[in-house]
């Protein structure tokens, strides 16, 4: 049986990348017809894996990201409703999200969808919520329920994204709203990605222009669309309209942006690979110094993996949120931000992209005297002594 397309139905699939360690093996192709981007092979009802903190394809099951994304999602809540509401959180984690509606919506009645029960107890008990441990698939939820479904980066994981949209809008009260959050593709086009983005846990890659034609395509109004200055994250709010399938159009101006930045991600993340030889000697020029790193994740894995960056000339390695899940990273025990003023470093080099400014206004704070560098701008200065 052919891969069909999920948004358009077609058998237009085509290869343009095998990702770096994966360990399913997936490739990636792209919807000659509708520019959809989507992994195979896909993988329904995967078996469970431990955490891989991994700047490659096998990167995955540390989940902690949903929480960055809960205040977004609760300003999206309070602007448009008020008073009493019931609201379906699919994928609901550790209850961040949760937690943070119900301090802030006191009327408000929750029913918490998570299939993992190692962390799906984080919303037992919880007042005013109704916890399933079901993947949202299996999840017997009644017609025209919600108030409000949300969905924070899991649609990408669904073996059939279009499938649940549709059912989300089932469960809707008319005029009802869903708050999707999705991983947005536009990333792979930054000049300084040295990770893997195509992981294996995500099977479907959506542009804006995809994932809001899957959302419209499911019965929806856009009512809020995503900010294009966000390159990493797919924010929207829709509201249920009529439901009426209309096979997707095809789309050959997705297609061809689809294909120049895959493109243009394998030739940019190679050149940066290779730039991060000179970023691990100019680090190494630094260890007199004392330094502290700060982010122990991706980067930081590309950083060793790749530049061959030895961890044993770091002072500390600071990762807030990875601490809670994993104890060492490629030899070095993780703490938090308070080794630095323990460890007094003479340089902070800042592992982050979209956490950079607050992470350097922290170690400022606490490493007074010491230099704050960026990652981004270490490979800016590699890339260009390759360049000489």
């Amino acid at each position: 049986m052919p891969d069909i397309c999920e948004l358009c139905g077609r058998d237009e699939l085509g290869f343009v990348y095998a990702p770096e360690r994966s360990t399913r093996g997936i490739g990636i192709h792209v919807c000659a017809h509708c520019g959809l981007v989507q992994s195979l092979p896909r993988a329904d009802r995967a078996p469970r894996a431990a955490p891989a903190v991994s700047s490659g394809a096998d990167w995955g099951n540390v989940r902690y990201g949903k929480g960055f994304r809960t205040k977004i999602a609760i300003d999206a809540v309070r602007r448009h409703i008020d008073g009493a509401f019931s609201l379906l959180d699919v994928g609901s984690n550790r209850g961040s999200f949760a937690k943070a509606l119900l301090e802030t919506a006191p009327e408000a009645e929750i029913v918490a969808v998570e299939p993992d029960e190692r962390v799906a107890q984080s919303c037992a008990g919880m007042p005013r919520t109704e916890l399933t441990v079901s993947r949202i698939e299996d999840a017997a939820l009644e017609t025209a329920r919600f108030d409000v479904v949300h969905s924070c980066h899991t649609v990408e994981h669904l073996a059939h994204p279009a499938e649940v949209l549709r059912d989300h809008h089932r469960t809707l009260k008319t005029d009802g709203l869903l708050i999707l959050d999705a991983p947005n593709i536009q990333l792979i086009g930054a000049d300084d990605v040295v990770e893997e983005w195509f992981i294996d846990k995500h099977l479907y890659h959506f542009s804006e222009r995809t994932l809001t034609r899957m959302v419209e395509n499911a019965g929806f109004a856009i009512i809020e669309r995503p900010d294009p200055a966000d390159r990493e994250n797919l924010f929207l709010v829709a509201k249920k309209a009529d439901y009426a399938e209309v096979p997707a159009a095809a789309d050959p101006g997705e297609v061809d942006r689809a294909y120049e930045l895959i493109s243009s991600y394998i030739a940019g993340r190679a050149h940066n690979i290779e730039a991060l030889a000179a970023v691990a000697a100019e680090l190494a020029s630094l260890a007199p110094r004392g330094i502290a790193m700060w982010g122990a994740g991706r980067i930081f894995d590309s950083l060793v993996v790749h530049g061959g960056f030895d961890p044993k000339k770091l002072r500390v390695l600071i990762d807030t949120h990875l601490m809670a899940h994993v104890a060492e990273r490629h030899g070095c025990a993780l703490k938090g931000p308070e080794a630095l003023a323990e460890t007094k470093p003479g340089v902070v080099v800042v592992m982050s992209r979209g956490f950079a400014d607050e992470i350097a206004a922290e170690a400022r704070e606490r490493a007074p005297g010491a230099e704050i560098l960026r990652f981004t701008d270490l490979l800016g200065r590699a890339r260009l002594r390759l360049a000489a």
